[in-house]
């Protein structure tokens, strides 16, 4: 495992790949090969279903997974997609991010069970 960027997280640029072989995308931070964060998917013609989202141990709690979210939803719309949330976090996500709303599938509902964790798809 290599060494975190020696820039402060939030200032460290952040590298989007598609990783579409391994139905993914991938994040690194800097100049660092160390993979901090990925979002497995699922492409449908011209809809996009996210599946997961996972930051790396030693990358939580310090907005990495938000910016991830961002860059991951900047892609989806330069390339004309549309999203299917399933994954809590995404979900948990766009809750505080209505501006994305647009890129949505079908429109967000509140959960129908008490303990929630975020927005369900209709």
């Amino acid at each position: 495992m290599s060494e975190p960027s020696q820039l402060p997280l939030e200032r460290a640029p952040m590298h989007l790949v598609d990783a579409p072989e391994l139905d993914r995308y991938e994040a690194r931070l800097g100049d660092d090969p160390e993979l901090v964060a990925l979002l497995d998917y699922r492409l449908m013609e011209r809809v996009i279903a996210l599946l997961h989202t996972e930051v790396m141990p030693g990358y939580e709690g310090q907005g990495v997974g938000s910016r991830f979210a961002k860059a991951v939803f900047d892609d989806v719309r330069e390339r004309g997609l549309k999203i299917i949330p399933k994954c809590p976090f995404i979900l948990r996500w766009l809750e505080r991010h209505p501006e994305q709303h647009d890129l949505l599938a079908r429109p967000l509902e509140p959960p129908t069970t008490p303990e929630g964790g975020g927005l369900e798809p209709a």
